[in-house]
């Protein structure tokens, strides 16, 4: 597999269009000198203020430490909420909710979110419900973040006697989630809301792909097995073919689709077309391809020596652990050893149930399940 791009790159863009927008503003602020943001300046000066060195006691840098904590907190908390909140509003179905390490799933799951490597700090999950107006709908939807960290800085200036440390911090933050995330720029496996407004409204292959991930999705939520995913849906996901996250996971869908239509030769190739982009995968994605290419060489091209090395790359720990288990279970069953596929199948299915996001969850047993039906021997006629 190719290696996974480095995150230096993605932190210098980003360092680049923040400084530019500091300077930006700056420029403005003192060239132009805007009347109606000097009381504005006076409230972010009495701020900022607070961060001041020379005013600093003993105690202080472990406070600033605790109060940017809370602050990064709070600011990402409310970006994903406002995600979450209106795209309910405007039509869409919530899934899961991530803040930092603190991760909310439905109907009411709370736990700790052990995964890394996918660039973003938060996240939404939502999944369209209906078809009518969805472009402007999504839109609305991630326009909802980076609104809502402008709106809490615009209230931070309004009211005076929020000044002191949490608030400077949390102005600032907040300023730096809503302004960069209307930006397009991609980090890893994370495209931001700006790429992803500008890729609805001016790349219609691109919006349509992404779009019609998320529906089929949403199919596989609700019970729709991976062989009668919508046609239409599955085209407009394969329609491109580019170097971004959004390859992967639409290549990874119609893998899903040729293999249980036991289309081999189809599924071979979207495989192989994750894998090539899979460098902008998460790391928890890379382990899912990887297991997916140790069972379709054990189950399907019986070659177990290819499964094997494909098994020997994936890591012992990660996001997923029964991922080892699925090639190990392959494998089995390639040497004929169904009773010991069996084993290894119930001991995911006991780590899968523990998975706090419901629908990946849901889908994950339904097609263990399968799984397990395709090695039980056939019902004798009486």
């Amino acid at each position: 597999m190719p290696k996974m791009e480095s995150t230096l790159r993605g932190s210098v863009k980003f360092l680049v269009v923040w400084f530019g927008f500091v300077f930006v503003a700056a420029f403005t602020l003192v060239v132009w000198k805007p009347p109606f943001v000097r009381s504005g300046a006076r409230a972010i000066a009495a701020m900022v203020g607070q961060l001041d060195i020379g005013h600093w006691t003993v105690a202080t840098p472990m406070l600033y430490f605790f109060a940017l904590l809370a602050a990064t907190f709070t600011a990402v908390a409310i970006h994903e909420v406002a995600h979450a909140v209106v795209g309910v509003l405007v039509g869409f179905r919530f899934n899961s909710l991530r803040i930092g390490r603190l991760q909310f799933d439905r109907p009411f799951r709370l736990s700790l979110y052990r995964g890394r490597g996918t660039g973003a700090s938060g996240w939404a999950s939502l999944f369209p419900v209906e078809q009518d107006r969805l472009i402007p709908r999504t839109v609305i939807m991630l326009l909802a973040g980076p609104a809502s960290n402008l709106v809490s800085v615009l209230l931070l200036v309004l009211l005076t006697h929020f000044n002191g440390m949490f608030s400077a911090l949390l102005l600032y933050i907040s300023l730096l989630l809503g302004l960069v995330n209307l930006v397009p720029f991609r980090g890893r496996a994370v495209i931001s809301d700006g790429g992803r407004i500008l890729m609805l409204l001016q790349n219609r292959a691109r919006g349509e792909r992404w779009l019609a991930m998320l529906k089929l999705l949403e199919e596989l939520r609700t019970g729709v097995p991976y062989e009668r995913l919508t046609p239409g849906f599955l085209a407009k996901a394969v329609a491109i073919e580019d170097n971004s996250p959004d390859t992967v996971v639409s290549y990874a869908l119609a893998y899903g689709a040729a293999f249980w239509q036991r289309k081999d030769d189809n599924a071979a190739s979207a495989l192989e077309t994750c894998l090539r982009h899979s460098n902008l995968a998460a790391p928890s994605q890379r382990q899912g391809l990887m297991s997916d290419a140790a069972v379709f060489q054990a189950r399907r091209r019986k070659r177990i020596d290819l499964a094997e090395m494909w098994l020997a790359d994936i890591p012992e720990k990660g996001e997923y652990p029964w991922m080892r288990l699925r090639g190990e279970a392959a494998i089995l069953e390639a040497k004929g050893d169904i009773t010991g596929a069996m084993k290894k199948l119930d001991d995911i299915e006991k780590k899968v149930l523990t998975v706090p996001n419901q629908a990946l969850r849901e889908i994950s047993l339904r097609g263990l399940r399968r799984w397990k039906a395709d090695l039980q021997p056939p019902a004798t006629a009486t």
